[in-house]
Formats: C-alpha cells, structure tokens, sequence
C-alpha cells in the first residue's frame, strides 16, 4: 500500500512535470523521471507515465489538429516504432548506467547545436541522420519513456510552435499506443503502476490546464527558447541521474 507522503510528493512532480508539457508539448519526463526515481523504480516509473502520457498527448493533438500534417510524421512514427521493441526488450533485462550518461551527453550536444544553428534561409534535414535519429529516439522511449531526440527535426521544420505541438504530441501519441501494446505484451505493467497512474491523473490534467495558461501570455521566440532550454535541462536531468544512481 502507497503511503500518503510518497502519494503527495508523486502528485507535486507530475503536476510540475505537466505545466512544462502544456507549455511547450514535451519534457514532463524529464523532470518526473528524475525526481520519481529518487523513490520508485524506473521500471514501475516508465510504464506509469505512459498510461498518464497517452490521453494528454491525445487531448493536446486534438487541441491543434489543424496545424498537423501527416507528411511530416508518417516517416518519423514509423522509424521510432522500429526502435521501441529492442529498447522495451532492455527495459526487462535491466538497464546499464553509462547508456544514460552517453544519451544525456548527446542530448545536451544536439541543444548546443540548437542554440548556435544558423537560421537564416531554408534548412533541410539529412535524410540518414533523420532515420538515425528517429530509430535511436524509439530505443530509448522503449527502455527510460525519453522519446525526445527526434524533437530537433521537428524544431528545424516547424512552422509555428502550434504546428511543432501538434506533430510533436502526435508522434507521442502513436509511439505511446504502440509501447502500450508492447509492455502489455511483455508484462511490465504491475499493480503499483495504477497506483501512480491514479494519484498522477489530476496533477496532469492541472498541471497542463496551468502551463497553457502560461502558453498565451508568451511570444514565439520565447517559446522557441524555452523548447531549446528544457531539451538541454533533459540532458543535462538524464546525465545526473545516471551518474548518481548509477542503474
């Protein structure tokens, strides 16, 4: 049984975790995962959010429907599919530290790119690194519930942050249903995790009432900046916690 001060700490993160998700359409992991582990086991962590994670992305798509294009997520969904399973297969035989000290490297290297990139005319993504990119960012939703890698396409091509939102909060969506499907399958989910899933369901829904709140009252180039800043703070989240816990 989940004692209250653990059910009110889990309640404060998530409900943090999801005005940053309202606010720009990513990073609540990134934050609650860090701060749950402290508590729980990623194993129980990693499946709670995603059950948490599928309606708000659900919710956020519809919100901004009319800026999505299917174009530009078909071939990003289909390579982060093909990355989940291998990393869902990691997530069940354990998960080695120095995988989470390199990927918390490599996060805060492509937001130093983000910030010092040329703007100025078109930029067209390379082709291979996209599918690199894509395949690597679907291993490690499988193993730490971290899809984030392929977010510095959709940063590059997006028109506005509503179509970066709605793209975004897509491929969330359809990468979410399809590891449900696969941790199901594979048997991770365990009664603890609808434990969390319940006491974290109204934090979310507050939390990311409040971050849109925040949304309307920021300007593009804020907004822009704070998609860069909460990528390099995931990194530089994920690096701490593999070298402090070392699992």
């Amino acid at each position: 049984m989940m004692s209250i001060t653990l059910g009110i700490y889990i309640f404060i993160v998530q409900f943090m975790s999801f005005i940053i998700k309202g606010l720009v359409g990513f990073g609540n992991p990134l934050l609650s995962n860090p701060l749950m582990a402290m508590k729980l086991d990623n194993k129980v962590i990693t499946p709670a959010n995603l059950l948490l994670d599928t309606p708000i992305n659900a919710w956020i798509v519809w919100q901004n429907r009319k800026f999505f294009s299917v174009k530009k997520t078909a071939p990003i969904v289909i390579l982060i599919m093909l990355g989940v399973i291998p990393g869902t297969l990691f997530l069940e035989i354990g998960t080695p530290w120095i995988i989470k000290v390199l990927l918390g490297v490599f996060i805060i290297g492509l937001g130093i790119e983000m910030v010092t990139r040329n703007r100025s005319g078109n930029i067209k993504p390379n082709v291979a690194l996209k599918i690199i990119i894509s395949i690597a960012s679907g291993f490690m939703a499988g193993l730490f519930g971290i899809n984030m890698l392929f977010l510095t396409y959709f940063e590059r091509i997006a028109i506005d942050r509503n179509e970066f939102r709605s793209n975004v909060c897509f491929v969330f969506l359809v990468e979410n249903i399809f590891r449900f499907i696969v941790y199901a399958a594979t048997g991770v989910f365990q009664p603890v995790v609808f434990q969390i899933f319940a006491i974290s369901v109204p934090a979310a829904v507050l939390g990311v009432f409040v971050g849109s709140k925040i949304d309307k009252k920021l300007d593009e180039k804020m907004v822009n900046q704070l998609v860069i800043a909460t990528f390099i703070l995931g990194g530089i989240s994920i690096l701490i916690k593999a070298l402090i816990f070392k699992e």
